[in-house]
């Protein structure tokens, strides 16, 4: 295996191929050769042993060092994820990639991939601070359904309104992918994509757009943890982050269950004026003439700016869809 597959430095690993709305791009991306997968996959045996499982894949305890031992034997991996970042920092806060170049690979190595990936992105980050796992298969847990142990939109099969992932963490992560290794055949599972800016100009458009904008901005609101994400992952625990809707860093976090369910806990802060703030700005989100909605096919990948836009799905029945998720903090940040 030669893991010094080095790729020039002018050659571009992804390539704009259009705009679906401003800030939201389909993006195509050069395949990573064979040789860079074996060594991308070398790498990452190095650091977490032969056997790459997802549910060994948890947050590096060095991220710059596996970083830098990516870029020296899986350069052309490393290139994509520096664009990437370079575009979720610039011009985009979401890109759309039809196809990964991965569906022939089994999927326990797609996902030691797209971890790799993230590492080139930013710091991978552990779904819950239980089992520490970084790769998350997002399925309908029919289990948890029945008995309704379900608190997250990545273990049902009912709508996922408009959110910021992690929401409810005091810092949530900058980044977030999906990546679809067997999308919905029943026709439901449609992604959804809002970006900021473009929800922005909207509420200026009115006075009351302007007004829910300024009284939101800023202004502490109760998000309820849910309970997979506490501190001990104990379903009896309750915890809340308050924290604004609009801000500085992130720019939006909105999730309207966990604020609802924040709001009943703390019925003191549940005034009109909030509640009239709260519709001015779901109904702008929800506005079907500005949604992105897209339905994404196997291989496909959706890359967020999760500080900059808000993304959802619609329902669906079919048991065996699967997507991958992956959160990212920034480099050299801990979420």
């Amino acid at each position: 295996m030669n893991r010094n597959d080095a790729v020039p430095q002018h050659t571009r690993q992804l390539t704009h191929l259009g705009d679906i709305r401003p800030r939201i791009g389909t993006f195509a991306i050069a395949p990573l050769s064979s040789a860079q997968i074996d060594a991308a996959l070398g790498v990452l045996k190095d650091q977490y042993g032969p056997d790459l499982s997802p549910d060994r894949l948890e947050p590096p305890a060095d991220a710059d060092a596996l970083r830098a031992g990516l870029a020296r034997h899986a350069s052309q991996l490393i290139e994509l994820a520096n664009e990437m970042r370079d575009a979720l920092e610039g011009d985009y806060s979401a890109l759309i990639v039809p196809s990964m170049g991965l569906a022939h690979l089994p999927v326990h190595m797609r996902s030691a991939l797209l971890f790799a990936l993230s590492v080139g992105l930013g710091t991978p980050t552990a779904t819950d601070k239980v089992h520490r796992r970084v790769v998350w298969d997002v399925k309908m847990r029919e289990d948890k359904i029945s008995h309704n142990g379900v608190s997250t939109f990545s273990e049902h099969s009912y709508e996922a309104e408009l959110h910021t992932d992690t929401q409810y963490f005091d810092h949530p992560e900058r980044y977030m992918m999906l990546y679809v290794v067997t999308p919905a055949n029943c026709g439901g599972g449609i992604s959804s994509i809002r970006a900021l800016q473009c929800l922005r100009e909207e509420l200026s458009a009115t006075p009351e757009g302007r007004w829910a904008m300024d009284y939101l901005t800023d202004r502490d609101v109760p998000f309820r943890v849910p309970s997979a994400f506490t501190r001990d992952g104990a379903g009896d625990r309750i915890e809340f982050t308050f924290a604004p809707i609009f801000a500085q860093r992130p720019a939006i976090r909105y999730r309207f269950d966990t604020l609802q369910k924040g709001l009943e806990a703390h019925p003191e802060l549940d005034v009109e004026e909030l509640r009239r703030a709260l519709n001015i700005v779901n109904s702008a989100a929800c506005n079907q003439e500005r949604l992105v909605t897209r339905a994404m096919p196997a291989d496909s990948l959706q890359l967020l700016n999760n500080h900059e836009a808000l993304h959802g799905r619609s329902s669906f029945t079919d048991r065996n869809r699967h997507v991958l998720r992956i959160r990212m903090a920034e480099a050299g940040v801990l979420s």
